[in-house]
């Protein structure tokens, strides 16, 4: 069987797996988008291993793209559209109010959790290098999840929503840094020592590549989309919003040195500004909630094999318990002390908990530079798994103590609760 036969199999077994698991889960209450990681774990290494199974394997020789490269390609296509949605939904008023919450949420979220990741890692026997990167690893923040959550719930425009989302960029930026720091302290230049002249490189690309989004992207963005709306044909101002957000996902992680979706975000939150918002929004919805969202939930899932975790499980369960109180208290307190209130900072802290696919990079990096090994790595993906599956119960806790019944108003969700396109998919 050719690649193109394999693929579309491949995505038809993974889409309906995907909305069978998350209508069942729907049915008990809890978070779709856990019956959708959950049956990626299901398909993935840890029991099925669809990639292994005859029909996905190419004959020896073979010079064909294998089948799980090209849905990895997909699932990366899905993240940055739902980021761009999470920054098209973001209202840019309240983040502007909360700006000065989200820095040090983000703060405290990248140093604590960073601080005490190395300190344990050093004590069960790590050198120094490897502790401050399994340190550095438990800073990333991937909100996709967060943001999916806070959309079905309705708070995607609250206060804590859109402090979390705006520490989720600030986050990137400043973990992207500690990260530069770390790889340019491996890379040592003969006479010279550790190259700090490449890690100033990297930090003025970071700076250079936000300040011209900002500066230059607001305009561009309104003038694009309004040149975009009087052309002739279908669907044109989703068309250019989409070029605009892949071009932003480009440049942040070619020119910027930061992650696709970085620039992703920054897209969305730029179109949010236009009065296109509303149409651009509205047709995309169908397209993300039934291929590229199951796509990448499930991505996750099928990048776990919890067989092979091997030893130091202690360690594992150790190394859990600071990712997760880390982030919790790291952005807890920098909200708390910017004058949100005790329930609201506990939101700050939960909505960041999730590592994601910034998690899986960052450890993949230093798996191929020899900073971890193979076991640790296999404990970065276990904990991604874990720390994106608690996230959405305890957010939809959370909210629920605070009221018993979600607000809506003033609320534009642009991605329709999968709970009720799922739930159709079975009572058809």
């Amino acid at each position: 069987m050719n690649t193109s036969l394999q693929i579309l199999l491949s995505i038809a077994l993974i889409i309906i797996a995907a909305k069978l698991a998350g209508a069942f889960i729907g049915r008990m209450g809890l978070p779709v988008v856990l019956g959708e990681l959950l049956a990626g774990v299901v398909l993935g290494p840890t029991v099925l291993n669809i990639w292994k199974l005859p029909v996905f394997i190419h004959p020896v020789g073979s010079t064909e793209v294998s089948t799980a490269e090209v849905f990895r390609v997909l699932a990366e296509i899905g993240v940055v559209l739902l980021m761009f949605v999470a920054g098209l939904e973001t209202d840019t008023s309240m983040m502007k109010k909360t700006v000065s919450a989200a820095f040090w949420a983000a703060a405290g979220g990248v140093v604590l959790p960073m601080a005490t990741g190395a300190f344990l890692a050093r004590k069960f026997g790590f050198s120094w290098p490897e502790a401050v990167f399994i340190g550095t690893i438990l800073t990333a923040t991937s909100v996709t999840i967060t943001a999916q959550t806070l959309m079905n719930v309705g708070q995607l425009r609250s206060k804590a929503g859109s402090t979390i989302l705006g520490a989720a960029v600030i986050d990137d930026v400043l973990g992207l840094i500690v990260l530069s720091l770390v790889v340019a302290g491996t890379q040592v230049v003969p006479g010279q020592g550790y190259s700090s002249r490449h890690l100033l490189v990297m930090v003025l690309k970071m700076a250079v590549c936000l300040v011209t989004m900002f500066w230059f992207g607001p305009p561009a963005v309104r003038w694009i989309l309004k040149r975009a709306g009087k052309m002739h044909g279908h669907h044109t101002e989703v068309a250019s919003a989409l070029t605009i957000t892949f071009l932003l996902a480009f440049g942040a992680q070619w020119f910027g040195g930061m992650a696709a979706i970085t620039g992703a975000y920054l897209s969305g939150l730029l179109v949010s500004m236009t009065s296109s918002q509303q149409r651009i929004s509205e047709e995309l919805q169908p397209m993300i909630n039934a291929f590229f969202a199951p796509i990448f939930f499930v991505s996750i899932g099928l990048e776990i094999n919890a067989r092979h975790v091997g030893n130091g499980v202690g360690f594992f369960f150790l190394l859990l318990l600071i990712a997760i109180v880390g982030k919790i208290f790291g952005c807890g307190v920098g909200a708390l002390a910017n004058g949100f209130s005790h329930r609201e900072s506990w939101i700050v802290g939960v909505g960041m908990i999730p590592r994601g696919e910034v998690g899986l990079i960052t450890a993949s990096i230093g798996l191929a530079a020899g900073l971890v090994t193979r076991d640790v790595y296999m404990h970065v993906v276990l904990l991604v798994l874990i720390t994106t599956l608690i996230t959405p119960p305890l957010l939809r806790l959370l909210f629920s103590a605070e009221s018993a019944e979600p607000v809506y108003a003033d609320v534009a969700v642009p991605l329709e609760p999968l709970v009720a396109t799922t739930t159709s998919l079975v009572d058809a």
